[in-house]
């Protein structure tokens, strides 16, 4: 079935139109997929056509009767003996539990680290692009690639810019990147975005906020709502004080606003 794209149904019907050498009033066209603009960047797609050349059938011929021609054979003729059946080979069943293949499996899995380094490439340019806007350099590099996830460090000579006040510039380039990959063709690829061992410092605070978090509950006896952060974050307060005999966690809030709260045990 061919496809023809552009910025809008009109101009698919043009490459259409070229491609098949004929006029667009001469061609049958069915919309697969209509064009969006999406916002920066991001869930743009171009218009998809299917498009064929309208077929124009002419009436066929009248076919002059054929008349019977009685047979002069005698009764005695011997009959022709019929075409003996040739035996058709059918196609083999699908063997049960062929997902389970090891060979199955592997071609699944290389499939999908393609899809992510596909689209985290494309990442990569959209990042760079979207911190020029922000008047910040950087040069983004892929440093591991999963078959749902993906690391990016993004090195700059202004690491605060990148990261930005508590973080809050750094994450949110993360969230919109996990929306770039899932537009992008690597849907529920979690992104994780990194700059000066930002991660790595961060994973010491949180340690020593949930430390204190614990301390205030424990005096004061009433609970205490930390900042809005990105769920591999409240993950990790989760764990540290899951264990605890003395308080409890949960999350509160919608994202991106979503936040751990750190109550007594009862």
């Amino acid at each position: 079935m061919p496809i023809y794209t552009g910025k809008t149904i009109e101009e698919a019907k043009q490459a259409a139109s070229a491609a098949l050498g004929v006029s667009v009033d001469q061609l049958t066209v069915k919309v697969l997929q209509e064009p969006r603009h999406g916002f920066l960047g991001i869930g743009r797609r171009l218009a998809r056509i299917d498009a064929q050349k309208v077929v124009v059938h002419k009436p066929k011929s009248a076919t002059p009767a054929k008349h019977a021609v009685k047979s002069t054979a005698t009764k005695s003729a011997t009959p022709a003996p019929a075409a003996s059946k040739q035996p058709v080979e059918k196609p083999a069943a699908p063997v049960a539990g062929d997902d389970l293949d090891p060979a199955v499996i592997e071609a699944r899995h290389a499939a999908n680290l393609k899809k992510v380094r596909h689209a985290g490439n494309q990442l990569v340019e959209y990042l760079q692009e979207a911190f020029k806007n922000l008047g910040i350099g950087t040069v983004p590099t892929i440093t591991s690639v999963e078959a749902h996830a993906i690391m990016i460090d993004i090195k700059s000579p202004e690491p605060g810019r990148v990261i930005g006040r508590h973080g809050q510039r750094i994450n949110a380039m993360e969230q919109l990147s996990n929306v770039f990959m899932n537009y992008h063709g690597a849907p529920k690829t979690v992104v994780m975005l990194d700059t000066s061992d930002y991660r790595k410092r961060r994973q010491q605070v949180l340690h020593e906020l949930a430390q204190r978090a614990e301390t205030e509950v424990v005096a004061s006896g009433q609970a205490v709502f930390l900042d809005p952060m990105p769920a591999r974050e409240r993950k990790q307060l989760h764990k540290e004080l899951e264990d605890n005999p003395h308080v409890k966690t949960y999350s509160h809030g919608r994202e991106p606003y979503r936040s751990v709260v750190v109550a007594p045990q009862n």
